[in-house]
């Protein structure tokens, strides 16, 4: 972890910035401080996005208030969608033979949930947790209750699936999940309650390299900002990677500075630091 970045470093011109844990704090809000330094830096030119677990359909409420000016990083990074103009510019799907592979492993936990991400919706079984829940971490519309994820899918290829488990199944879960799919996928803890795995070529150091391609702009002047095991490869592959105070030991080793916590508006002090200035 290097708390003093590199010198004479070329300046940002984008912005990466994760959702949940950190620019979402736990309520589930936007500070003032930290919409105002991205409408700021947005104002001053510089492109700004989300890069979130989240799909299109669940991300899309964020972006007025956060001035998103870039297409968005959804699914990991799996697919990339510029909302304003309502086009899609790239997206990778995961197998559905992997997936319906693991909906056979979530069945033999029965504590978990499975939730299959298809086609900006969301599908599950039933309930197992508060339904309030799935609302505010999810999607923003009610997830499909189906009798067999497996069929739902109708032999097509999903964005992802993804597991609601207790935290304390978490990093047990990821090993499981990370020994059963090997190389055909990637998994990943993106939440204190999730594990999901997704396409080879579906994470955020990925995603954000194509939009940064797309946009013209070099790697040395992309910022990303993250606090979560999925932001891992965003933080090593942007210019200025930013882990949030609130991030694990892991991930801020492999950031360039570390930010302070959500709960301190981190997110608003790393974009007046190295952008507003």
């Amino acid at each position: 972890m290097n708390q003093q970045p590199m010198t004479n470093t070329p300046p940002i011109r984008l912005i990466a910035a994760d959702l949940d844990g950190t620019v979402l704090n736990h309520k589930q809000e936007i500070s003032p401080r930290v919409a105002r330094a991205f409408k700021m830096a947005a104002e001053q030119g510089v492109y700004v996005t989300i890069a979130t677990g989240r799909n299109v359909a669940s991300a899309r409420k964020f972006v007025a208030p956060l001035s998103v000016n870039a297409p968005t990083l959804t699914l990991q990074g799996g697919v990339l969608y510029d909302v304003q103009k309502e086009k899609l510019i790239s997206e990778v799907r995961l197998p559905h033979e992997l997936a319906c592979e693991m909906i056979e492993f979530g069945k033999r936990h029965p504590t978990w949930q499975t939730v299959i991400y298809h086609l900006n919706r969301t599908y599950i079984t039933g309930f197992k947790f508060d339904e309030k829940f799935y609302f505010d971490l999810l999607t923003d519309h009610r997830p499909i209750i189906v009798n067999d994820l497996c069929e739902a899918l109708n032999e097509t290829d999903p964005d992802k699936v993804l597991f609601v488990l207790d935290p304390s199944e978490a990093a047990a879960g990821l090993r499981e999940l990370s020994a059963a799919v090997g190389d055909r996928g990637i998994v990943v803890q993106s939440h204190a309650m999730f594990v999901e795995v997704n396409h080879p070529e579906a994470h955020k150091g990925m995603g954000l390299s194509k939009l940064a391609a797309y946009l013209g702009i070099p790697q040395s002047q992309v910022m990303a900002i993250g606090d979560q095991d999925n932001d891992k490869t965003m933080l090593e592959w942007a210019g200025l990677g930013v882990a949030m105070g609130n991030a694990p030991d892991a991930i801020k080793q492999v950031a360039n500075w570390v930010a302070p916590s959500v709960n301190e508006d981190g997110a608003a002090a790393a974009i007046e630091k190295f952008v507003l200035k």
